[in-house]
């Protein structure tokens, strides 16, 4: 082993305690940064430290390095800089890395800033062709000057501090003692710092301590922010493994069953805080759990990932024939969240140790890219002959370059397809499921043949969440209706003139047998068994919108009734190649806005015709927003805004255009019968596409009915209820002259 040389002389560092205690320069400097003074942030001129030296002009030689080790070349391009950025001309600030590489507030009290010394280490301690730093002296003083910094931002409990001097915050501890562990691992690697090493093994002692110790406030039950609980676990089982020292993790195997049960909502989300998350549940807790594991194959941990996967697989709704697709974005709580494609580069790959799981948890195989994808990527960015991009600010993340190498492979394509035609709306084309959260809140999924819907009632603590019906998908057209989570016009909403809208507002939701709320309640308990036609009411906890979605197996109702006028929000997502058109079949293009006077809209796609129904005409517009999805931008979302006194009942029917027959009149008419107890029930919707009003007459051994003079896009529902199985159902309609019979085998 090479001895590593001495670092460069450095000034006398002041820690986070003589910071808060000093005079003189340290309370002119405090009383500046509460006046609001400006500073000017600047890379070190090398006045103590010498610099280390940026990479020659053309480096790295992608071929040089290993398929899985590609990921640290956007580093190896930020290495100088990122270095450099360390303080060496203010004793105050010495050791600080200043420039804002990583996390904000930048600011010299936000120990996450430091969590880069790891990436210091690293280069510092690995020997490979393409990395000049290894055993860099220059490299190594300016690591230990950012040591002496971070380990001076310890509190004496062994927490650190991330947005205030005083605070004992659980992420900077948690994801610090990761950073400080792979730290020592490097150091010890190459016999470098040997002092330091001894301060840091302390440090890291005292932080697992206080990570574990059920004392603190992030083991309040239930267990909020559960990344930052796993991302402390993780870090205390990566400082037991690299001290030896099997007792420093003593606790985990409880505290992973403590936050089995009280850190995962009944739904089956990790808690954010004490909600649904979609990125820190993907990108953040569940490679960190596989981080957890690789270190203890505890299996509360598989648990945890399996009850996950469960609830993922309602959450993530693919476009029809392909592995990417769409969040129900409307039930996170933390972070704007629009889309899901898996990403094979390892430069984004932020999810990749979540692989660790896919030998016990098969159902996150939907989720990854292939080993093929992986592969071929990797084979590109090595022939590649562009430069290498370095990571920008902020996006410097070193837990990607920790987890990506020592992630396993994943499955093969042929895998992964099975995997995702077991996702429960691929699978099955009937079901209703309630999903519980710890909070006063569910989720329902309510799929059917003709469409997907998912909808959040209850509570609302979090700004970024959105109630009510929030994603409605096509089996062959995909996504037709998003709630978005970060935008004033982005949901499924209902907006009174008082200002109150439906969606962002808490609401009380009632489920009830049949077409409308004044039939029986059905208990949530005993929602997920009903295949057949149920209403949900919900309503917002000032009373002032009444909204009831009524679930058809072809679509849907929904009726509101608010407090005075009112405007209905329908957020549109359309694709390249949509056709769209107002009621009465004049054309709207795609992309542009619109303003009219109309009774309905249609959207066709992929054979399939969406009827939107209102009834009436009313004043309506269409507004293309900036907001593009998927990396060819070939979907947008649009915002279709419908003005009304009060009272609206919108109908929204997915038709099949190749069950129309050429000739006849454009009626559409399906039927959908299930058992409930003792009894079968036949649902027939029948849909009127021509341009005039028909007479439909619906003829069943359970009875028949008959509707004159329906609209053009109106609907017909009917609901038969027998003691027998109805077998056909035949449906004749006629504008006054032929008649158009529809026979429906059940």
């Amino acid at each position: 082993m090479t001895a590593a040389p001495d670092p460069h002389p450095f000034l006398p560092p002041l820690t986070r305690r003589s910071f808060l205690g000093g005079v003189g320069a340290a309370t002119a400097t405090l009383a500046a940064l509460a006046a609001g003074a400006p500073r000017a942030f600047a890379t070190s001129a090398g006045t103590v430290l010498p610099l280390v030296t940026p990479l020659p002009a053309g480096a790295p030689d992608r071929t040089a390095f290993d398929p899985h080790e590609q990921v640290f070349a956007s580093y190896l391009m930020i290495l100088a800089p990122l270095a450099n950025s360390v303080v060496d001309d203010d004793p105050e600030r010495y050791g600080w890395m200043e420039d804002g590489w990583w996390r904000s507030p930048n600011e010299p009290f936000n120990s996450r800033i430091m969590e880069h010394v790891a990436t210091l280490s690293w280069f510092y301690a690995h020997a490979r062709p393409w990395n000049p730093y290894h055993l860099d002296p220059n490299l190594l003083g300016r690591l230990d000057a950012a040591l002496t910094y971070y380990l001076g931002l310890q509190h004496d409990d062994g927490s650190w501090p991330e947005y205030r001097w005083e605070e004992h915050g659980l992420a900077s501890t948690g994801f610090g003692t990761v950073a400080l562990s792979a730290t020592l691992r490097d150091l010890i690697a190459v016999g470098a710092l040997p002092d330091r090493r001894t301060e840091i093994e302390a440090a890291i002692r005292a932080s697992s301590a206080w990570l574990v110790d059920l004392a603190r406030p992030h083991w309040a039950l239930p267990v909020q922010y559960a990344n930052q609980v796993v991302a402390g676990l993780a870090g205390v089982a990566q400082a037991a493994t690299v001290l030896g020292d099997p007792s420093l993790s003593a606790a985990l195997p409880d505290r992973c069953a403590l936050l089995l049960e009280q850190g995962q909502a009944p739904a089956g989300y990790f808690h954010e805080p004490l909600a649904y998350d979609a990125g820190y549940n993907f990108d953040v807790m569940l490679p960190d759990l596989g981080d957890l594991y690789a270190h203890t194959e505890d299996p509360s941990v598989v648990e945890l990932a399996r009850r996950w996967a469960r609830w993922f697989g309602y959450v993530v709704v693919l476009e029809p024939g392909e592995t990417y697709g769409f969040h129900v974005a409307a039930a996170s709580a933390r972070n704007a969240t629009t889309t899901f494609f898996p990403r094979p580069g390892d430069a984004t790959d932020r999810v990749a140790l979540g692989r660790v799981f896919l030998p016990l948890v098969p159902e996150l195989g939907a989720f990854y890219s292939p080993t093929e994808e992986k592969t071929a990527a990797r084979a590109a960015w090595s022939v590649s002959p562009d430069p290498v991009e370095p990571r920008a600010k902020q996006d410097t993340s070193p837990r990607l370059y920790m987890h990506v190498p020592q992630a396993p492979a994943g499955v093969d394509a042929d895998e992964r397809d099975a995997r995702v035609a077991q996702l429960p709306y691929l699978r099955d084309d009937t079901f209703t499921e309630v999903r519980e959260g710890t909070i006063d809140q569910h989720v329902v999924f309510v799929r059917r043949p003709a469409y997907y819907l998912a909808g959040q009632y209850g509570v609302r603590p979090y700004n970024r969440q959105r109630m009510g019906p929030a994603l409605l998908w096509h089996p062959e057209a995909g996504t037709v209706v998003l709630t978005l989570n970060n935008f004033t016009d982005d949901s499924w909403n209902t907006i009174a003139a008082t200002g109150v809208e439906s969606a962002r507002s808490a609401v009380v939701a009632t489920h009830h047998d049949g077409p409308d709320a004044a039939g029986p309640e059905i208990p949530r308990s005993e929602l997920h068994a009903y295949e057949g036609v149920f209403t949900t009411r919900y309503v917002t906890e000032d009373g002032t919108i009444t909204t009831d979605v009524a679930h058809w197996h072809d679509g849907i109702r929904r009726t509101v009734s608010a407090a005075g006028a009112a405007r209905d929000q329908l957020p549109l997502v359309l694709r390249d190649g949509d056709e769209l058109a107002l009621a009465d079949g004049t054309p709207v293009a795609p992309g542009g806005d619109a303003t009219a006077t109309t009774s309905g809209l249609v959207l066709t796609r992929a054979g399939v015709r969406f009827v939107f129904s209102w009834g009436t005409d009313l004043p309506v517009t269409l507004t293309a927003t900036d907001r593009v999805f998927f990396p060819d931008a070939s979907r947008r979302q649009h915002v279709l805004t419908v003005a009304h006194a009060g009272t609206l009942t919108t109908e929204i029917t997915a038709v099949r255009l190749a069950e129309l027959e050429p000739g006849e009149l454009a009626v559409a008419a399906t039927a959908h019968a299930v058992r409930n107890g003792d009894r079968h029930r036949t649902a027939v919707h029948v849909t009127n596409l021509e341009d005039g009003p028909v007479a439909i007459t619906i003829r069943s051994s359970a009875g028949s009915r008959t509707h004159d003079g329906v609209a053009p896009g109106a609907g017909v529902y009917e609901l038969f209820d027998s003691s027998r199985p109805v077998r056909h159902v035949v449906v004749s309609a006629t504008a006054g002259g032929p008649v158009t019979v529809r026979r429906i085998r059940l």
